[in-house]
């Protein structure tokens, strides 16, 4: 009696880039905001420390959401709640853009935030439902990859256009990114928000926000 070994069926890698772009999305943000709070200090007529609200803003809109993020994406559905979310970052970086005071600038990045936090378990789980085997565990070493990228891109970047151009450029980059996002995301598969994905999000979930946000 012989038994066959099978080979896990191989999965395009075109959702991964959805998701590689996805994490990038957030860290140029992040990245962004430093490099522009002096444009903004100038432009606004604000102190610093007023400016780098748009900072604390930012990270408390993610920890204060990421688990209710959680538990949206396992009610809702993990691929529909990411276009969403995806939508709400690209909303962000509009106001970002047309931002006529301070205050329009620290709410643009408490919805950035807010997004944030559900783009960061979405990442996690999407590629637990897209990705098996060898794949997966390549999938979250490239996330893990994206946010240094990204990092250092936003900074040298974001400081050539603060230099030359001013600080809201840098948010166009932002904005292009999540449209292109946003179209990819029609790649990738999940589930429509059954009780059962919330065994796929649990093991995951602990690690989620240090690998991701």
């Amino acid at each position: 009696m012989t038994t066959t070994e099978q080979t896990p069926t191989k999965t395009s890698w075109l959702p991964m880039v959805s998701l590689f772009l996805a994490q990038v999305l957030m860290s140029f943000n992040v990245a962004a905001l430093p490099i522009s709070l002096g444009g903004m200090v100038g432009e606004f007529g604000v102190p610093p420390t007023v400016a780098s609200t748009t900072i604390v803003m930012y990270g408390l809109a993610v920890a204060a959401l990421v688990m209710t993020g959680a538990k949206l994406g396992q009610r809702i559905g993990w691929v529909l709640i990411f276009r969403v979310v995806i939508a709400l970052f690209a909303g962000s970086a509009v106001m970002m853009l047309v931002a006529p005071t301070i205050a329009w600038a620290i709410a643009g990045q408490a919805v950035a935030g807010a997004a944030a936090a559900i783009i960061v378990p979405s990442i996690v789980a999407l590629i637990a439902e897209n990705y098996r085997g060898p794949q997966q565990a390549t999938a979250i070493g490239a996330i893990g990859s994206a946010r240094a990228i990204s990092g250092v891109s936003a900074f040298l970047i974001g400081g050539t256009l603060g230099t030359l151009v001013g600080w809201r450029p840098m948010f166009f980059i932002v904005l292009g990114i999540a449209v292109l996002v946003f179209a990819l995301s029609f790649t990738l598969r999940g589930d429509r928000g059954t009780p059962r994905s919330a065994s796929t999000w649990s093991p995951r979930c602990s690690s989620a926000p240090r690998s991701c946000c």
